[in-house]
C-alpha cells in the first residue's frame, strides 16, 4: 500500500497525531475540573474557546451543563475508549481516558437501566428526559414512549467500546443490546431520528414517505466497529453486509439519467427507493456521502480479515474497491469549496449547485479518514492520486482556517462567506472526539500502519 500513499499525506501525521491528542486532552482536562459532574462537558463556543454562560432559568436552558446530549455522550464514550488504546505510547494520557471513561461509561449505564435500555437526545443530569416545547421552555416526557432513534446508536456502540476497553461485561452487554434493538427498528422501519434542530438551515423532523440514509450509515459504522471489538462474531459481518448492500442499493445512483450522475449518492428516497424529490430538488448532503464511504470501507477492512469470508462478502468488497472510491470522489467535487477551503452542507444535484453553504468542520476529517481506508482497501484504483489529492485538500482546511483558538478545536461551522458561524449543525456541544479524533486516528493508523492497534483475538465477552 505504501507506493500509493504520497508523501504529502505522510507529512500529515504529526500534525494528525498532535489534533488528536490535544482533543482528547481538552476533554479530559474539563472533566478532571469538575469532578462533580459524571458527563463528557464540550459544552464551550469553538469561535472563543469560552464556555456557554449558564442561563438563569434552566427550563429555557439546551445549552448549559443541565442539558446533556445523549448523542454526545454516545459519541464521548467511543473516543475515550478508541483514544485510550491508541495512545499506548502516552500511557499517562491513556490512564486519564479511561478513568473519564469509567465514570461517564456508569453514568449512561445507569441511565440506560432505569429506562430499560434506551437513550435520548437530551435529559438532565439526573436523568429525566426533555425536548423543546412549542414555547421555547422543557418539555419533560418518558423515554419508553419514542422509538429507537440515534441516541440508542451512538450510546450502544459506545458502551459496547467502553466494556471492552475497561473489560466490564455488563456495559458490553448493555451496548450491545442497545445497538441491536436500534439496528432491528432501522430494518423494520420503527426507527425515528430524536434529533432537535437548533438550525432553521437544517431542520430535523421527519417526513412522511421520506426515507434517510442516515440510520443506515451510522449502524453501518457501529456494525464496523462490533467487527473491531468482536472479530469473532458472525453476527456484525452479516449485519454490516445487509446494511451496506441497503445504501449501495438504494442511495447511490448507478447509471446516469437526464438528471442525475452515476455514483450520485443522495440523502433521501421514498419508500420505492427512488430519489427523493421536493421542489424539483434531489439532496446530497457530501459530508454524509463521505462519511458513507469511509465507514463502509472500515467496516470491509475488519469483516474481510476474517479467516474464512463469505462469498458474498467477498462479492461485496470487489464491487466496492471500484465504486466506493468513485462515491468519495463525486462527492469531493460537488461539495469542496476550493476558494474558501470546506465542505458545503448540502448541495442540489439537480442543478448541481450548493443549497446550503454552511461548511461545518467534520467532513473534513471524514474526508482524510474516508480516503486512507480507501487507499487501504482499494489500493489498484486507478484514482487513488486523486483521492490521497482530496485528503491533503481537507486536512489544509482542517489545520488552516478551521482551527479554533483552543488547541484541538475546531470551528464547528464556517458560512458560505468563510466567516465562522453561530449556526449548530446538531449539537451545541462540541465534538468529544468523534468526529475529530476517531478520524485521526483511523487517517494516522492507515497512513502508517505501525500506529493501527492489534485487535486480532477474538473477544466473545458480549
Amino acid at each position: 500500500m505504501d507506493d500509493v500513499i504520497p508523501g504529502a499525506l505522510k507529512a500529515l501525521i504529526a500534525d494528525s497525531r498532535a489534533a488528536l491528542q490535544d482533543g482528547i486532552e481538552l476533554v479530559v482536562s474539563r472533566f478532571e475540573k469538575n469532578a462533580g459532574y459524571p458527563f463528557v462537558d464540550t459544552k464551550l463556543s469553538t469561535n472563543s474557546g469560552r464556555d456557554f454562560p449558564e442561563p438563569a432559568d434552566p427550563e429555557t436552558d439546551f445549552r448549559g451543563r443541565s442539558a446533556v446530549f445523549g448523542w454526545i455522550q454516545g459519541r464521548g464514550l467511543e473516543a475515550l475508549a478508541g483514544h485510550a488504546a491508541f495512545l499506548a505510547d502516552t500511557p499517562h494520557l491513556a490512564a486519564r481516558c479511561d478513568r473519564m471513561l469509567e465514570t461517564v461509561a456508569a453514568r449512561m449505564a445507569a441511565f440506560g437501566r432505569v429506562n430499560n435500555g434506551r437513550f435520548v437526545f437530551l435529559f438532565t443530569p439526573d436523568g429525566r428526559t426533555f425536548r423543546r416545547g412549542a414555547d421555547g421552555r422543557r418539555e419533560y416526557f418518558p423515554a419508553s414512549s419514542i422509538p429507537p432513534g440515534f441516541a440508542d446508536l451512538f450510546t450502544g456502540k459506545g458502551l459496547a467500546a467502553a466494556g471492552v476497553r475497561l473489560g466490564r461485561a455488563e456495559l458490553s452487554k448493555l451496548g450491545v443490546s442497545t445497538f441491536r434493538n436500534a439496528a432491528a427498528a432501522i430494518r423494520d422501519g420503527s426507527f425515528t431520528s430524536d434529533q432537535i434542530s437548533f438550525d432553521p438551515k437544517n431542520p430535523a423532523l421527519p417526513v412522511p414517505g421520506r426515507q434517510a440514509q442516515g440510520p443506515w450509515m451510522i449502524a453501518l459504522g457501529g456494525f464496523a466497529l462490533m467487527c473491531d471489538l468482536y472479530p469473532g462474531a458472525d453476527e456484525w459481518v452479516e449485519g454490516g453486509r445487509l446494511f451496506l448492500q441497503h445504501l449501495l442499493d438504494r442511495h447511490v445512483i448507478h447509471r446516469d439519467t437526464t438528471t442525475l450522475r452515476r455514483f450520485d449518492f443522495v440523502e433521501w428516497t421514498d419508500d420505492a427507493g427512488r430519489p427523493w424529490t421536493e421542489q424539483g430538488k434531489v439532496v446530497l448532503d457530501p459530508g454524509h456521502a463521505i462519511e458513507f464511504t469511509g465507514l463502509a470501507a472500515r467496516f470491509l477492512l475488519h469483516a474481510s480479515a476474517r479467516k474464512s469470508p463469505t462469498q458474498e462478502l467477498r462479492k461485496l468488497a470487489a464491487a466496492c474497491r471500484e465504486s466506493l472510491p468513485e462515491i468519495f470522489l463525486a462527492a469531493f467535487a460537488n461539495g469542496f469549496q476550493r476558494r474558501l477551503g470546506g465542505i458545503c452542507k448540502t448541495f442540489d444535484l439537480v442543478a448541481r449547485t450548493p443549497l446550503n453553504g454552511d461548511m461545518p468542520w467534520w467532513p473534513l476529517p471524514e474526508a482524510m479518514r474516508a480516503a486512507a481506508l480507501l487507499l487501504r482497501l482499494a489500493p489498484a484504483h486507478p484514482r487513488c492520486a486523486e483521492i490521497a489529492a482530496a485528503a491533503a485538500d481537507c486536512a489544509r482546511a482542517l489545520f488552516g482556517p478551521f482551527r479554533s483558538p483552543l488547541p484541538g478545536l475546531f470551528l464547528q461551522t464556517r458560512e458560505a462567506s468563510g466567516n465562522p458561524s453561530t449556526a449548530i449543525p446538531a449539537t451545541p456541544d462540541a465534538d468529544p472526539g468523534y468526529h475529530t479524533g476517531l478520524c485521526l486516528i483511523d487517517f494516522v493508523a492507515q497512513i502508517s500502519p505501525k500506529n493501527a492497534v492489534d485487535n486480532s483475538q477474538p473477544d466473545e465477552r458480549y
